[in-house]
């Protein structure tokens, strides 16, 4: 929905101010988390409403102005948090979804470039 992408237009990882200065990030700046099983990029929105030494990434991410043939299927497999946790089909419930809520990740900022 276009007026949902101008209030929301990119995926967000939420971090604290005090996770995310020594890591000189700063809110707005793209970020890659990256865990055993990928990476996936988002950009950094700093607050403290988040807990110290935690952060939240979007997930289900898809874009609808990309190509829906395959393998680009709108853009599902670059940004979203599902490419991060474990593929292994044992790791799903029932309906597809993936029982990983928290892992251990590393945070950085992306270069642009």
């Amino acid at each position: 929905m276009e007026k949902l992408r101008r209030i929301y237009p990119r995926p967000r990882l939420e971090i604290h101010p005090e996770d995310a200065a020594p890591l000189s990030i700063e809110d707005g700046d793209p970020v890659y988390i990256e865990t055993p099983e990928g990476r996936i990029k988002q950009w950094a929105r700093v607050h403290e409403g988040i807990m110290k030494g935690v952060v939240h990434a979007d997930a289900y991410w898809w874009y609808p102005e990309m190509p829906k043939s395959d393998p680009c299927l709108f853009g599902v497999w670059s940004p979203i948090s599902m490419r991060s946790t474990p593929g292994d089909p044992a790791a799903f419930d029932y309906a597809g979804d993936n029982y990983f809520r928290a892992l251990l990740c590393r945070v950085y900022k992306a270069s642009e470039g």
